[in-house]
């Protein structure tokens, strides 16, 4: 499995299933003048963290991916993927989603636009989880001590950052330092993508993997 970061809470997951690879992206984002949506990737699965499609670059996704952006469970290419959504938080289109991703024997959690705690109703479909990518900047989305706490609640082997400052975008956010004070005793490694099998996964200690934008 490969996983980069495009920006924002836009990821892309490379993963293969036999003879099958699946790409699954992620919340494309509007292109600003120093940050610009990687057009020429053409995903197999696109998944939304809310219903509210507007506030997605929808029209710069090449392909015709299966779109994701409702609660419950997907088998697409190989890849399992379960949308949760609270249906008593947050009312209206812009209710969260979260996923669990399950390819390649290593289980994934996305929390892409997710700007409080989770409640217990996400939590227990959330699952144990191998990999959890969360946003880490604030704004609209979780900040970095949100996040921090979090981490303890789901107890993954890996922590990826998403959705902070990098130079030039238009939002302000907190920065991926910010988070990582947050954490604490951050064991942290910088990389411009994360290539990692079951076997890779680290057996005790968590790890913050900061994925350059690409």
């Amino acid at each position: 499995m490969q996983i980069y970061w495009h920006g924002y809470s836009t990821i892309r997951i490379e993963a293969k299933h036999g003879d099958n690879a699946s790409v699954i992206m992620t919340d494309p984002f509007e292109n600003e003048a120093a940050i610009r949506f990687p057009r020429a990737t053409q995903p197999d699965l696109l998944l939304l963290s809310h219903q509210d499609r507007k506030n997605f670059n929808l029209d710069g996704v090449a392909g015709s991916p299966f779109v994701i952006s409702d609660p419950g469970e997907y088998e697409v290419r190989g890849v399992m993927v379960n949308g949760i959504q609270d249906p008593k938080a947050d009312q209206g289109l812009k209710r969260p989603l979260v996923y669990r991703i399950e390819a390649e024997g290593i289980s994934v959690g996305f929390l892409g636009q997710l700007n409080r705690k989770l409640t217990d109703y996400e939590l227990e479909p959330l699952g144990n989880i191998d990999i959890l990518i969360l946003p880490v900047g604030g704004g609209q989305v979780m900040d970095a001590k949100l996040s921090a706490n979090l981490i303890s609640l789901v107890e993954p082997r890996i922590v990826i950052p998403i959705h902070y400052h990098v130079a030039g975008i238009k939002t302000k956010l907190g920065t991926v330092e910010n988070f990582c004070d947050a954490v604490g005793v951050c064991k942290r490694q910088d990389m411009n993508k994360l290539k990692v099998t079951k076997k890779d996964l680290p057996a005790d200690d968590l790890m913050i993997m900061v994925i350059e934008r690409t």
